[in-house]
């Protein structure tokens, strides 16, 4: 008998397991044909409004109420926590359920089973190296950027339901701002006043069913839209935008926001010349840093036929190394396919339809209560993508369509990968 930890999930009911992770995480793959069932970890933060296309009822949205933190975004198969300060136990890490009903976390899953949940990859990652992060923002999020940790964006129109009007995504800085002109808007920042940063960035016009990459260092502020955001398995974020936008008008952020992962003991001018340098200042003037990093999509016509598309969303190197990627698919009504991949983790989430995939239910639905199971999330870990044929996906709906992101970490697609502009643009 395992013994379950003293702690639960928040709103859940659910024991969590961590004993015996290798035995129990192969146990839960096996009895799902290959396939792993990922409870929900919905995140909040206290500097962010909720964009209302997550699909949880009105209320579970501010869980603690309007004074406390807000839930805007649900991370899809993290093996890390979420750096929220919010004191929620587990928050961010994925869970699996396992057939005699408690939960594994996969971070234990990962680090007692590494063969067969990652592969060979796991002696150079440490970990997965990726997870895929919905957010949704309500309105426009500062002009912000992060110190170690690229990431893309997939703007997937069945996740915005709500969406009507143009949206922009702003990204760098124009070509006259100066590097004292960064360190005029920290000391603003610093001064508690409003600095508007973001009012010098370029502008990209969010257009459905693309995608963008962000490489480290680089000044941006997604748009007021649901995106989905594979990335490196890190937290990390720095605002350099004092205000941002709230019902109420424009809230000051806090300097807290602007100071993380300085190393400890800066003050001054020598912290405002390391939040300086620390910005690529010729990267994020580059007049041409929308077309380098914009993703348009491109079909897989190996693959798509019979009732299935299946197009890269998110693809590329960044500084020449394969970090991430993400495919969309759409399977038509009463249609079935063995979906195939690389030898690598995988991590699935679908935004709309009914299905199984394994010996998995799959159930899109709305009105979601936080702590609630799903059957709309889950993972696929290494050793069942290197020895079966493919796993079965089949839309068991006689009128919609079944539809869902396949995403992918280190070093999955080698050259079987698209390159993005940013690969091939003229020097």
């Amino acid at each position: 008998m395992r013994t379950p930890l003293k702690v639960k999930l928040y709103r859940s009911d659910l024991s969590i397991v961590e004993e015996e992770a290798a035995s129990s995480v192969q146990e839960a793959a096996e009895a799902g044909g290959g396939v792993l069932r990922c409870f929900p970890s919905f995140v909040g933060r206290k500097f962010c409004l909720p964009g209302k296309n997550l699909e949880l009822v009105d209320e579970d949205y501010f869980p603690e109420g309007p004074n406390g933190w807000a839930i805007d975004e649900r991370w899809n198969g993290s093996a890390i926590l979420a750096d929220t300060g919010n004191g929620i136990h587990g928050e961010g890490l994925c869970h699996f359920h396992h057939p005699d009903g408690y939960l594994i976390p996969m971070d234990a899953a990962v680090h007692k089973a590494p063969d067969f949940m990652v592969g060979p990859m796991y002696r150079t990652l440490n970990g997965t190296g990726f997870y895929n992060k919905e957010f949704d923002n309500l309105y426009p999020l500062g002009h912000h950027m992060h110190p170690f940790k690229p990431e893309a964006y997939n703007f997937n129109a069945w996740r915005n339901k709500r969406y009507r009007n143009d949206c922009h995504t702003s990204v760098g800085l124009m070509e006259y701002f100066t590097e004292e002109m960064l360190a005029d808007s920290i000391r603003d920042f610093i001064a508690g006043k409003n600095n508007h940063i973001r009012s010098h960035g370029r502008n990209l016009l969010v257009r459905m069913g693309t995608g963008f990459l962000t490489p480290t260092r680089i000044l941006h502020g997604p748009a007021a839209v649901n995106t989905e955001e594979p990335q490196r398995d890190r937290d990390d974020f720095r605002f350099y935008q004092s205000h941002v936008l709230a019902p109420e008008g424009e809230v000051f952020l806090g300097p807290e926001l602007l100071f993380r992962h300085l190393p400890e003991g800066l003050e001054g001018e020598d912290r405002v010349h390391r939040l300086v340098n620390d910005i690529n200042l010729p990267a994020n003037k580059d007049p041409f840093i929308v077309e380098k990093h914009l993703l348009l999509p491109v079909v897989d016509d190996e693959v798509s036929e019979g009732g299935f598309h299946d197009e890269w969303r998110v693809y590329g190197r960044v500084n020449g190394d394969e970090l991430f990627s993400l495919r969309q698919f759409e399977l038509a009504p009463g249609a079935e396919v063995m979906l195939t991949g690389p030898a690598a983790l995988c991590i699935l989430h679908f935004c709309h339809g009914t299905g199984t995939i394994g010996k998995h239910q799959v159930e899109v639905k709305s009105g979601i209560r936080l702590g609630e199971p799903l059957h709309d999330e889950f993972v696929i870990p290494y050793d069942a993508a290197k020895a079966s044929g493919g796993i079965k996906l089949v839309n068991t709906s006689t009128t919609e369509p079944l539809v869902g992101t396949r995403c992918w970490g280190p070093e999955a697609w080698g050259h079987k990968m698209p390159k993005a502009p940013l690969e091939t643009w003229p020097r």
